[in-house]
């Protein structure tokens, strides 16, 4: 028995169809979606060792040209590994 969608439903299922399918090609290609990552590993050595010598997470996030909360991510993770 063949099953009807309004067609709304039928032009959203539409779309998810061709976005899965466009990323799995980027993907295919080596492309993968999402912004580039702001720490650097230079960034991460300089981020961690200034706060080895003590430096407050403000001034290291001057010092580095990134945001507070980029610091707070990069010392958490460094912690957790």
């Amino acid at each position: 028995m063949a099953r009807f969608l309004p067609a709304g439903q039928d032009r959203r299922r539409d779309i998810v169809r061709k976005t899965k399918d466009g990323l799995e090609a980027a993907r295919r290609r080596g492309r993968v979606g999402g912004r580039r990552p702001v720490v650097d590993d230079d960034k991460r050595a300089a981020i961690l060792a200034r706060r080895q010598r003590g430096e407050s997470i403000r001034t290291i996030a001057a010092g580095v040209k990134v945001s507070i909360g980029v610091v707070h991510k990069t010392l958490a993770d460094a912690k957790d590994s």
